[in-house]
């Protein structure tokens, strides 16, 4: 590998070396020299708007923009004399003349900020004090910076109505700069279209064309626009006024498989924000409007759970800990195996899901460590496991030069998957999407099929093989004419294409008459080479195969067939179980489903927030969230990812793992022998070699099962409808007919 070609400048007086590549700006940010800079971002291409990053360059008239001139080789640069300290101030007057700005040279600006607090809540924007980003406004910063005190030009107040209909973020166009950030974002890095600049001169202002709200002009909700923008002008409604946080935390987003990094923005316990990491190597910081915007409310929701609790025939009871782990520990004390069941969440930490096979099969003597994908997909999960398990990395649509998505909508989740296969398609790879509803990459598309999943499999079949345009109508019921020339074209276009992917989203899952189009695309895979990348709502699956959570499958076992080169058989235990006869005791481990499940005579759940079922738990044990706990997961590429605690527990809320332990030392001491995640992770490492610090992809062994394990489940949907929200029973972050609606939060 060549080594990047270096040059030598010299910035106030200081030789440097520097990329080849490299603007003036950037030179000196790698330097730690502070040259200001509203308009430009690391991942955004050069704009040279704001103008604040002027620098005097020996042997260049004027005053050259640095975000915009190239570093070459001997070049000499001043960015702090007194005509340009002059220049600036005179930039950031202008700026400042359409912009609230009395705060920011107030005399008293120290004493109202330490005093006056309460007037933060006020509605109305008149001045630094009752802006959403004081404290954490670049703006605010670059003014102290630059030395600016006052200003010789009248401010002109623009007196938008500020715009709070859409869900999430506000938006006060009072305090835009037009740096233009928002709208770079969106069309450049998220691919979305939804901002431009509308009207001219002093009316200019940002927002989708033709005075569409976000939701009318397709809007993501991602908040990209929102983490770019820096003033106040866009504001996030949950954490607006909460002011700059004590500490940023990164973790991994625990709402779909796959992974995005997050920076958890954390004030007095409680998490006010999630930023993206546009540094992250899974997701370069593309992430949905789920792990942007719920994590908040989703973490702080009133209905969370406090305190263990006991049903009475008046209602619950708040109990002890060690009362409640008392009551489970003889619930469970002496059960056979077939009289009682678990039902475990693949949204648990690999270290709760490692502590959870354990408690089962250590304690219980049971191999029935049943999960809801099981019920979930019943004789399909075979299939599934097979497409999911393996699963190709994201960054594999970059090459693809055909691409076909199937029931695949990444509108409102998956965006780092949605962004690349537009990326793909704007690049010339040919794109085609099968879905029963209207999607956000038809416009990018050269063919969109709207039909009924039952008819997926045939279209599939269509377009691999290239039936003639004369036979298509006897392979697709209902076919038009309009469809056999689109199959026809794509039909050529794959065939001719050299990497084919396919991207099976939510709707195809769960779709009807899935059975085939699993076995499709298989066979897809298989003969002909096409790549498939499964972008499916179980967080933490692979963690789930790899821990052993799972019946007949040992903790590491999955990934040591791998390695050497052999496939699992597990015989399905599932079908001899009867669903129908009334068990003594089901524990319920995370969001599960449960009136799918018999009936008990006492029902344990072990989670957050309340089970969604007319179904009452007997004993409730609260569990803490992903963002009150370390440990790890594994994501849909098999990347080893790290979850990092944030804050502490809610509450009287435990990590599952302690719940579990302290029922096992009730039950039978010594039966699970740790004392905190770092053990846990000890012990796993006796199964998985190197774990957790793996740093390469894992390989997963290819299942087979024998027998059904449909049993009276039948594969029983349990998600939601639509495809689009979480998987959980809540809706984390869905946006229906313009309403926000999260879990524990308030309709905006």
């Amino acid at each position: 590998m060549t080594k990047e070609k270096t040059i030598q400048i010299t910035i106030d007086n200081r030789k440097v070396s520097i990329q080849s590549n490299s603007t003036i700006l950037q030179a000196a940010r790698m330097n730690n020299i502070f040259i200001p800079s509203l308009c430009t971002l690391e991942h955004l291409p050069s704009y040279g708007a704001c103008r604040l990053c002027i620098v005097e360059v020996d042997g260049l008239r004027g005053f050259p923009t640095s975000c915009t001139t190239p570093a070459e080789d001997g070049m000499v640069i001043r960015t702090d004399t007194t005509e340009i300290r002059s220049l600036r101030q005179e930039v950031l007057k202008l700026l400042l003349s359409e912009h609230p700005a009395s705060c920011l040279f107030c005399a008293e600006e120290d004493e109202c900020k330490e005093f006056q607090g309460t007037i933060r809540k006020v509605g109305v924007t008149t001045g630094c004090r009752y802006c959403p980003n004081d404290n954490r406004c670049e703006l605010q910063q670059i003014t102290e910076s630059i030395g600016l005190t006052e200003t010789s030009y009248p401010v002109y107040y623009k007196g938008f109505t500020v715009e709070k209909n859409d869900p999430f973020y506000d938006r006060d166009y009072n305090l835009c700069i037009l740096c233009g950030r928002c709208v770079r974002v969106c069309n450049d890095i998220r691919m979305n279209g939804t901002l431009s600049f509308k009207q001219r001169g002093r009316l200019t202002t940002i927002g989708p064309a033709f005075d569409r709200t976000h939701l009318e002009a397709g809007c993501e909700f991602c908040g990209a626009c929102v983490t770019s923008c820096p003033t106040g002008a866009l504001s996030v409604k949950v954490s607006k006024w909460y002011g700059k946080p004590d500490a940023q935390v990164p973790t991994t987003c625990n709402y779909c498989s796959v992974g995005c990094k997050l920076q958890l923005q954390v004030k007095n316990n409680g998490v006010t924000d999630a930023l993206p990491d546009y540094g992250s190597p899974v997701d370069h910081g593309l992430i949905c409007v789920k792990g942007r915007f719920a994590v908040p409310e989703y973490v702080h929701s009133s209905f969370r759970y406090g305190t263990p609790m006991e049903m009475t025939p008046v209602g619950y009871n708040d109990i002890s800990w060690d009362q409640a782990i008392t009551i489970a520990a003889e619930k469970l004390t002496g059960v056979k195996p077939d009289d009682c069941m678990f039902l475990i969440s693949p949204q648990l930490l690999n270290e709760n899901l490692f502590a959870t096979q354990q408690f089962i099969r250590n304690l219980i003597g049971s191999e029935n460590i049943l999960s809801s994908v099981m019920i979930e997909f019943g004789d399909d999960l075979a299939d599934f496991l097979d497409l999911a398990l393996g699963s190709e990395s994201i960054e594999t649509i970059e090459k693809a030069q055909g691409i076909l998505a199937v029931g695949f909508d990444s509108l409102y989740g998956y965006s780092p998957i949605g962004v690349k296969i537009k990326k793909a398609a704007k690049g010339g790879a040919c794109l085609a999407v099968i879905s029963n509803i209207d999607t956000n990459l038809d416009l990018q598309s050269e063919a969109a099929f709207r039909t009924d999943g039952a008819q997926w499999a045939n279209i599939l079949e269509s377009v691999i093989t290239g039936v003639p345009k004369s036979k298509h109508a006897k392979n697709i019921p209902g076919l038009n004419k309009k469809w056999g020339s689109d199959i026809e074209k794509i039909s050529k276009r794959f065939s001719t294409s050299s990497e084919n992917i396919v991207i099976v989203g939510e709707e195809a899952i769960h779709a009807p008459g899935r059975s085939m189009f699993f076995k499709t695309l298989i066979r897809m895979r298989n003969k002909y080479g096409w790549k498939i990348i499964v972008a499916h709502s179980y967080t933490n699956l692979k963690g789930m195969l790899a821990m052993g959570a799972f019946p007949g499958i040992k903790p590491g076992e999955i990934l040591n067939s791998a390695s050497a080169g052999k496939s699992i058989e597990v015989k399905s235990d599932l079908a001899r179980i009867d669903f129908k006869k009334r068990k003594k005791v089901i524990y319920l481990i995370g969001e599960t489903p449960v009136d799918v499940l018999p009936e008990c005579d006492f029902l344990i759940y072990q989670n957050a927030l309340p089970l969604q079922s007319s179904r009452l738990p007997d004993l409730i044990l609260p569990a803490s969230l992903f963002v009150e706990s370390d440990g790890t997961l594994i994501n849909g590429e098999g990347m080893v990812l790290s979850v990092n605690k944030a804050i502490e527990p809610y509450m009287e809320s435990k990590p599952d793992w302690w719940i579990l332990k302290s029922i096992a030392e009730k039950t039978k001491k010594g039966a699970l022998n740790y004392k905190d995640v770092p053990s846990i992770q000890n012990e796993i490492k006796k199964h998985v070699k190197g774990f957790p610090n793996i740093k390469k992809s894992l390989e997963f062994a290819k299942i087979t099962i024998k027998g059904s394990i449909a049993a009276s489940g039948k594969g029983k949907r349990i998600s939601s409808a639509s495809g689009r929200s979480s998987y959980r029973g809540v809706l984390l972050a869905d946006v229906v007919g313009g309403i926000k609606v999260i879990e524990g939060g308030q309709n905006e």
